[in-house]
This record gives structure tokens, C-alpha cells and sequence, in this order.
């Protein structure tokens, strides 16, 4: 841990006590952990809830585990690793330093039955976006989408995922599910929760990251709209108003009040309510009950 400069900088900014508070200290601490672990056999592959961590896919409190480890040969069970007795074809490895690790697809798909399907459709849309933007994920949206930006999500499924599905040992139906309702144009954890919700529900009409024209020209891009019933959805992800806050406020009022105008109907949910479905349900309906009428009998993802 000495010589790792993220961990030297997480330590050198913060007091222990406000270390006792952040997750992200934790989520370092844990990475670390995996990273370091001294005993790897040749034939150990990282895979669930470690891989996830090593590839930075979004995990939103999962506090400390033991080290996942699929072998083809060995199992073991200690306070530190919990190593399975399992083989992952070559083709869903990959190596990242002294470590073999699934690959990121194969991680997503494997965190379904560790963490439950919201957590893992999140890392899935990540993984997804990733393979879309490249480095450029988090910044892509800037100017908009490009036109074919779903017709290359779609490509990328049917890639990355696809053929992982059909060596999964067990869950491919469940699997199956979540990867055919994926995007790439969640900006947040908070807006794939969203989407979730949202299929979940069986309302399948909205579409993200929407520009909003007033005469030619670009007033907002919204989360999620549906057309029909000019109904926009905004999504608050944690922490959104830290930076510049006074500033984003602001803006968004100036866009919410142009909106209205225009005779958009608009719900507003925070983090929390999207990381709950009840609760997002019962916020969702209560502002827009003319959505009940869209909802279809399925409502399995």
C-alpha cells in the first residue's frame, strides 16, 4: 500500500474520522486488498464481487467481502478468500497485472445472484457504456449522442455479451432478461436504477438523454421522456450539487420553468427514492397517474 498512489492520496486528504465516513475510502481499501493478496494460485480467476472492483464497476454499498476465486482444482474457505471450485472458459478471462480476473461482461452477469439484479443491471449498463465511449464515458453526452449511438449499444450486446450468456453455467434465463433491456445512455447509478425501475414496471415508452427544442434550438437534455404524454423524468444522483452547486441549481430552475412552458410534465426524483421501487413507484404514479394506463402485464425485466 506504500507505493500505491491512489491510496497515498486518499490518505494524505482526509482526517480518520472523516475516513470512518467516506465508502469510496472503503471501496480503495477493498481494491487494495484483492490486488495485494499474496497466495494467487497459477489457476485462480477473480471473478464476482472482487472482479467488480477491480474493473470499477459502480457497487453501491457492498461493504467488505472475502476475495472471490473460481479454481478448476482447489477450494478454500477463510476469513479472507472464499475460493469455489469452478472453471471459466479463457475466452471470459482476462489478466491484469499478476491476476487473472473474468472478464468485465462475465463479472456484470455474475453479480446477479451476489448482489441482486438492480446492482447488477447497474454494472452491466457499464460495462455496456464503456465498451460504447471507450475513455471517452464520461464525457460522451457533452454534445449530445450520436444518431447510431443504440444501433452500437445493440452491436456491443450482441459482442460482449451474447456469447458470454451462452457459457454461463447456471442463470441464463435470468441473465438473458437483464441483458436484453440494457443501454448505454445512463450517465449515473442513479439513472440505470431508474431505468430498472422502470422496466421493472413494465413502462417501456421513455427514452433517455432527450434534447428538448425550442424553436431549432437546444434548452435542455432530459434523463428520460415520453413523447406521448410529454412526461419528463429527472434523476438526482448523490452528491450532484457538491461541486458548483448554487450554479447547477440555477440553470435547472431557468430549464424547469422553460419546460413547463412548453407543457411538459415533470417528475423529480432524489437518489434515495430511486434505490427504492416502492417508493419510486408510488412517487411516479402519484405525480403521473396517466402513466397507469401504459403499464404492460409483464413486468418482469
Amino acid at each position: 500500500m506504500i507505493t500505491d498512489e491512489e491510496w497515498i492520496r486518499r490518505v494524505a486528504a482526509q482526517r480518520a474520522d472523516a475516513q470512518q465516513r467516506d465508502y469510496g475510502f472503503d471501496e480503495v481499501v477493498e481494491k487494495l486488498k484483492i490486488a495485494s493478496y499474496p497466495r494467487y494460485r497459477e489457476d485462480d480467476v477473480v471473478c464476482g464481487i472482487s472482479a467488480a472492483r477491480i474493473h470499477d464497476l459502480p457497487l453501491y454499498r457492498v461493504g467488505a467481502k472475502r476475495i472471490h476465486i473460481a479454481s478448476p482444482s482447489h477450494r478454500l474457505r477463510t476469513a479472507v478468500v472464499n475460493r469455489t471450485t469452478r472453471d471459466v472458459p479463457e475466452t471470459d478471462r482476462v489478466r491484469i497485472g499478476k491476476m487473472q480476473l473474468t472478464s468485465p461482461a462475465r463479472t456484470s452477469l455474475e453479480l446477479i445472484p451476489q448482489i441482486g439484479e438492480p446492482g447488477a443491471f447497474v454494472a452491466m449498463e457499464a460495462v455496456l457504456r464503456r465498451s460504447v465511449f471507450g475513455e471517452d464515458e464520461h464525457t460522451a453526452g457533452r454534445f449530445g449522442y450520436p444518431p447510431d449511438t443504440c444501433e452500437l449499444a445493440r452491436q456491443a450486446v450482441e459482442s460482449l455479451f451474447v456469447p458470454v450468456l451462452e457459457r454461463l453455467p447456471t442463470g441464463q434465463q435470468r441473465a438473458s432478461r437483464l441483458v436484453g433491456s440494457i443501454g448505454a445512455l445512463s450517465e449515473s447509478y442513479a439513472e440505470s436504477r431508474c431505468s430498472y425501475n422502470l422496466i421493472v414496471l413494465g413502462i417501456r415508452d421513455f427514452e433517455q438523454q432527450v434534447q428538448v427544442l425550442e424553436k431549432g434550438r437546444s434548452i435542455a437534455r432530459v434523463d428520460f421522456m415520453d413523447r406521448a404524454s410529454k412526461t419528463i423524468l429527472f434523476v438526482d444522483g448523490a452528491g450532484k450539487y457538491t461541486e458548483t452547486g448554487g450554479k447547477v441549481l440555477q440553470k435547472e430552475a431557468t430549464q424547469f420553468n422553460r419546460l413547463v412552458a412548453l407543457g411538459y410534465r415533470i417528475v423529480r426524483f432524489t437518489f434515495a427514492e430511486v434505490m427504492d421501487l416502492e417508493a419510486f413507484a408510488t412517487k411516479l404514479f402519484g405525480q403521473a397517474p396517466w402513466l397507469r394506463g401504459r403499464v404492460r402485464r409483464n413486468r418482469s425485466v
